[in-house]
C-alpha cells in the first residue's frame, strides 16, 4: 500500500465516520429563535466530531495497513 492509497483510504473512512457521527449529541431547543429553522440544533459539536472521525479513520487505516503488510 503506497502513501497515496493510504491517505485515500483515510479520507474515505473519514467521510463515512463523519457522517455517522454527525447526528450524535444533537439537541433541538424547545423555543426557536425567529428566522431559524425549527430543526436547528443548540450546539453541533462539529470540531469534536471532526476530530473523532479523524482518529477513528486513522486507527482503522493503520490496522488495514498492518494487515495488508503482514503475511496473512
Amino acid at each position: 500500500m503506497s502513501i497515496i492509497s493510504f491517505f485515500v483510504v483515510v479520507f474515505i473512512l473519514w467521510l463515512i465516520f463523519f457522517f455517522i457521527f454527525l447526528p450524535i449529541g444533537l439537541e433541538i431547543p424547545e423555543s426557536h429563535e425567529f428566522g431559524h429553522a425549527n430543526s436547528s440544533p443548540k450546539k453541533t459539536y462539529l470540531f469534536l466530531k471532526i476530530v473523532l472521525s479523524l482518529i477513528t479513520s486513522l486507527l482503522i487505516s493503520v490496522s488495514f495497513y498492518y494487515f495488508i503488510k503482514s503475511s496473512f
